[in-house]
C-alpha cells in the first residue's frame, strides 16, 4: 500500500468539521514556521500561521529574510518555503471528503449520538479508548470514564459481536490489554466496561458505535514507510509529530493521531489549530463530547483576537458540543458568534448552515 497516494482524509479531519459544508477545501497545512511568515488568502486577507494552520488553493505563502515555512500537502508530501520567498501554494487539490464522514475503513459511520448518552451527568463508564479507530498495537491501552461511587470495573471484549473469552477487573479507569487472546486483523472488537455500581457501557443509553480493529499487515508497513520518510525529511521534532499524525488519520489510526497531537501539547507545542484539530477529532471521529469541549475551549483561549479563522472554527465546534449536551442557550450563543465569523470570512454556505441550526435549536428550546 502506498500511503502517499491515499485519499487524503487527514486534513479534512484536522480541519474544522464546518468545512464539510463550506466551499473551501484545504489541501495542506503548516507543520513548522520560524521568523516572520504569512499566508495571503485568495481574497487578499493576511493570516499569521502557526503549526497546524490550514492552507487552501490560491494561497500565497510569504517568508521574510531569515524565516522559513514547512508545509505538508494533501498527498502527504513535504515542501519547504525558503527565506524571502513569495510562493503560490503548489499542493495538489484535495479530494472532498464524503458528507457522511464515512469511508470503507471506518468501523462504522458516525451518527453523533446526541441522545445516546446524557453527557452532562455522564452516568456510565463510556469508552474513551480504543473506540472508532484502527490500531497498530495488539496490546492497546484501555480507558473509560469514571463512575461516581465505583471502586472497581470489570472489563471484557466483544469479537464480531460475540463475547471473547477474556475478562479483567481493575480499580482504576485504565488498563492494558495483555495480548491474550490475540487480537486479529479484519475483526471488529468492542470494549465493555461494567462498574461495581451496576453502571455499564452497554446500558440502554449507550454507545453501540465504539468498535475498533487492528490495521491489516500491508497497511502497517505502509504507515511505517510513510513515517520513515517524514523522519528523514523533517528535522524539527514537533513538525515530525504533526506530519505523522496526518499519516495516522489517513489510515484511520485516530487514537494514535490524538495521542501524538496531545503529546505535542504536553511538550510545549500547543497552538490554536492543534487544539481545534483535537476538538474536531474527538467530536467528529470519536464522538466524545466532553473531550471535544476541552480542546475547543483551549483553542479559543490560546487564539489571538485577530485569528478569526481559528476562533470561528472553535466557536462552531463548541456550538455543536453544547447542542449535543442539550445546553441550547449556550449552543446558540457560540453558533451566533461562529455565524458572525463565517460572515466576516465570506463563507456563505456556513452562514446558511448555521442559520438553520440556530432555528432548530430555538424550536428545541421553546419545547422545553
Amino acid at each position: 500500500m502506498k500511503i502517499r497516494i491515499a485519499v487524503f482524509i487527514a486534513l479534512s479531519s484536522i480541519a474544522t468539521s464546518a468545512l464539510a459544508a463550506s466551499n473551501r477545501i484545504s489541501n495542506g497545512l503548516i507543520i513548522h514556521s520560524s521568523g516572520e511568515v504569512a499566508i495571503e488568502r485568495q481574497n487578499g486577507r493576511i493570516v499569521r500561521p502557526t503549526s497546524g494552520t490550514l492552507i487552501y488553493p490560491g494561497d500565497t505563502l510569504r517568508t521574510s529574510q531569515n524565516a522559513q515555512l514547512m508545509i505538508q500537502c494533501a498527498d502527504l508530501g513535504i515542501k519547504s518555503i525558503a527565506p524571502g520567498e513569495n510562493q503560490l501554494n503548489s499542493c495538489l487539490l484535495a479530494k472532498e471528503e464524503s458528507k457522511s464522514d464515512c469511508s470503507a475503513d471506518l468501523v462504522k459511520c458516525p451518527d453523533r449520538g446526541d441522545d445516546k448518552i446524557s453527557w452532562n451527568s455522564a452516568p456510565i463508564p463510556y469508552i474513551i479508548s480504543p473506540r472508532r479507530t484502527k490500531l497498530l498495537d495488539s496490546k492497546p491501552i484501555l480507558r473509560w470514564n469514571p463512575v461516581a461511587g465505583a471502586t472497581s470495573y470489570k472489563l471484557s471484549l466483544r469479537e464480531n459481536g460475540a463475547k471473547l473469552n477474556w475478562e479483567m477487573t481493575v480499580s482504576g479507569t485504565e488498563a492494558v490489554y495483555p495480548g491474550e487472546p490475540p487480537l486479529k486483523p479484519g475483526v471488529r472488537y468492542r470494549l465493555i466496561v461494567e462498574a461495581n455500581t451496576g453502571a455499564s457501557s452497554e446500558s440502554p443509553l449507550v454507545e453501540e458505535d465504539t468498535e475498533f480493529g487492528l490495521l491489516e499487515p500491508k497497511q502497517v508497513q505502509g504507515v511505517k514507510d510513510a513515517v520513515g520518510a517524514i523522519d528523514k525529511q523533517v528535522p524539527n521534532e514537533s513538525a515530525q509529530k504533526l506530519a505523522i499524525s496526518t499519516v495516522y488519520v489517513n489510515t484511520n489510526l485516530i487514537g494514535k493521531a490524538i495521542e501524538i497531537l496531545e503529546n505535542i501539547q504536553k511538550t510545549g507545542g500547543e497552538t490554536p489549530p492543534i487544539n481545534r484539530a483535537l476538538g474536531d477529532m474527538y467530536l467528529e471521529k470519536l464522538q466524545l463530547v466532553p473531550q471535544a469541549e476541552v480542546y475547543y475551549s483551549k483553542a479559543i483561549n490560546t487564539a489571538k483576537l485577530d485569528d478569526i479563522e481559528e476562533l470561528t472554527a472553535a466557536r462552531y465546534g463548541l456550538g455543536q458540543v453544547h447542542s449535543a449536551m442539550r445546553n441550547n442557550l449556550e449552543a446558540m450563543r457560540y453558533l451566533k458568534l461562529a455565524k458572525d465569523g463565517y460572515q466576516s470570512l465570506g463563507d456563505l454556505p456556513m452562514v446558511e448552515k448555521i442559520g438553520k441550526q440556530l432555528r432548530d435549536l430555538q424550536k428545541r428550546e421553546e419545547k422545553k
